[in-house]
């Protein structure tokens, strides 16, 4: 992935093996780096928005396997398993 203001996607890189054949390297529009979803224009949309996905996830989960629930318990299993789902 190359990063940058203007960015020639024309070009190829190549890696060369020891027996002097070269392999092209794939261009790449995203990549994932200690965990942060990042793209070519060094935002994080994508990362933002698969962990919101991922929060909702663990709502409906808690939402289908707790059907009565007092708010005490809710808040409980809210910050255990919602909170922290977004901050990975």
């Amino acid at each position: 992935m190359s990063v940058g203001r203007n960015v020639d996607k024309s070009y190829n890189y190549n890696i060369i093996e020891i027996n002097n054949q070269s392999i092209a390297l794939e261009h790449s529009n995203q990549f994932k780096d200690l965990g942060v979803l990042v793209d070519e224009k060094l935002s994080f949309k994508d990362h933002i928005q698969d962990k919101i996905n991922k929060a909702f996830s663990m709502l409906g989960i808690i939402k289908r396997n707790f059907k009565h629930l007092d708010i005490y318990s809710f808040i409980l299993l809210y910050k255990s398993m919602v909170r922290s789902v977004r901050l990975l």
